[in-house]
């Protein structure tokens, strides 16, 4: 069984909402409530009641990560994804130099002949925004900005571009092993007033790993919004 102390990683709660920096290695939920192996689980723990995810992040990838513990809340919160005065900010690092300072992708993701997700012009609608940050040798620090939901939409997205993450598995080939997991991190999510609460801004600090892949990297870890 594993165990998680969830405390420390919470960043905001009320009485209905709970926002974490969720840690790397973690499913958002699992394959029932009572999976051990998820975020889910151990905060249902920690609050002593049932909880839900308002949205989920890939096992691998940190920051910051919502749960309600009112189920009416849970449609009506999830339709704030895609509300236009919604961002929802990342960390990445990744391969090589673009060429770009910042770029606008509107490429569709759906799934090939054989299962694998990737751009594919049947897919499903997906937007994401990129901005360089900085860059040092072969390395790159961006911001990344998604105004859809797919999922590994941003993994997939600079795949498209040919600038996959850094300790990317799945998106390229073949794998990067120079970072135990992608470098990804939701590091920043804005929602709209809505009838459950004010206009609400949360960030989330970056995790020790990350932090000391940038300094191997010699990349800047003093990030502005």
């Amino acid at each position: 069984m594993r165990t998680l102390d969830i405390e420390p990683f919470i960043l905001s709660r009320t009485e209905d909402l709970f926002i974490l920096n969720k840690p790397h290695g973690w499913p958002t939920t699992g394959r029932t409530v009572e999976d051990d192996d998820c975020i889910q689980l151990h905060l249902i723990r920690y609050h002593g009641a049932m909880v839900w995810a308002l949205h989920q992040l890939d096992a691998d990838t940190s920051g910051i990560c919502c749960f309600t513990s009112r189920k009416d809340w849970v449609q009506p919160i999830k339709t704030l994804w895609s509300h236009p005065e919604t961002t929802k900010e990342y960390t990445a690092v990744v391969h090589g130099r673009p060429s770009w300072q910042s770029i606008d992708v509107d490429a569709p993701i759906g799934k090939d002949p054989t299962g694998q997700l990737g751009v594919h012009p049947d897919g499903k609608d997906a937007r994401s925004h990129f901005e360089v940050i900085d860059s040092h040798n072969d390395f790159s620090l961006l911001r990344a900005l998604i105004s859809t939901g797919r999922t590994h939409q941003i993994r997939i997205h600079l795949q498209h571009l040919g600038h996959s993450l850094v300790g990317e598995e799945w998106y390229r080939s073949p794998p990067c092993n120079l970072h135990p997991r992608q470098a990804l991190h939701a590091s920043r999510l804005s929602l709209p007033t809505n009838p459950h609460f004010e206009q609400q801004i949360y960030t989330a600090p970056l995790p020790e790993d990350l932090t000391r892949l940038m300094q191997s990297l010699k990349l800047s870890t003093l990030l502005s919004h």
